[in-house]
């Protein structure tokens, strides 16, 4: 369902119980796609490809192929758009992500969106996730989700798509699609916003939570008073947001390659 815009202030105040209004200041051709883990990943990050999709794959120190590891994906925004992987590595998101991946031991995963957006990209997105969640090291139950801006919206539609491919989602400054909000029930899902942000409407993600949560789920929503579009520099820089963001395990009786409630969406658009 699809919310008819209201104002900020109005529409946060009627999901008051389920979102949290965070005060605190801003953080100043196709080849082969999962060959063997290369032993010199720290000193050399994988690109890799998946039909004209490009990706980043770097895994935890120590890493064993007879060991499970946590998945994280990775969804960049806009300004990162490249037909090069160079921009992607400098981006700071993507940096704090990956600065804690020895600590926290995940194998992490970012694709690169060269043209277009992510929803053009969902079909081979399905894919890429696909491929790695049956593989003998990957926790298939421990696959975590998150993106900024334009991967803010990738990861709301990725999520509505497959949800119970993941265990936790977290979109940051982005948007989705209301209707099918309820897919998502089921998912635990940490949103965030600027409420100074004059690059994606802060409603985007109000409106998501809120449809979410109307549908009988619990998606909470962190706002940020005095920050823009440069909240994610807060998002990734707080351990609390990855200690409740790979808190969670996806139930493995509820794993579906195709979820039923998605099938009229499917069919529109190929996925």
């Amino acid at each position: 369902m699809l919310l008819e815009k209201q104002p900020v202030k109005e529409i946060a105040r009627s999901v008051a119980i389920q979102t949290f209004i965070n005060s605190a200041a801003p953080i100043s051709g196709t080849s082969a796609i999962h060959p063997r883990p290369s032993i010199q990943r720290r000193m050399n990050m994988e690109e890799r490809m998946l039909d004209e999709l490009k990706y980043l794959i770097s895994y935890p120190k120590d890493f064993r192929e007879d060991r499970k590891y946590p998945l994280v994906l990775f969804l960049h925004g806009a300004g990162y758009r490249s037909e090069s992987t160079d921009r992607l590595k400098k981006n700071s998101s993507f940096n704090n992500i990956l600065q804690r991946q020895d600590e926290r031991g995940y194998i992490f995963i970012a694709p690169l969106c060269h043209r277009g957006t992510w929803y053009e990209w969902m079909p081979v997105l399905i894919r890429l996730v696909e491929s790695y969640r049956k593989l003998p090291y990957v926790e298939e139950t421990r696959i975590h989700l998150t993106g900024i801006s334009m991967g803010g919206y990738g990861t709301w539609t990725l999520a509505s798509l497959r949800p119970h491919w993941f265990a936790s989602a977290m979109p940051v400054c982005g948007g989705g699609i209301g209707g099918f909000a309820m897919n998502l029930v089921d998912l635990p899902i940490r949103a965030f916003h600027g409420l100074r942000d004059v690059i994606v409407d802060p409603f985007e993600s109000l409106q998501m939570v809120k449809a979410v949560n109307m549908q009988g789920g619990y998606a909470e929503l962190i706002l940020f008073p005095e920050c823009g579009h440069n909240c994610f520099r807060a998002v990734y820089g707080d351990e609390k947001n990855y200690d409740w963001f790979l808190s969670f395990t996806a139930d493995p009786d509820k794993f579906s390659d195709i979820d039923p409630s998605t099938a009229v969406f499917n069919n529109k658009a190929g996925f």
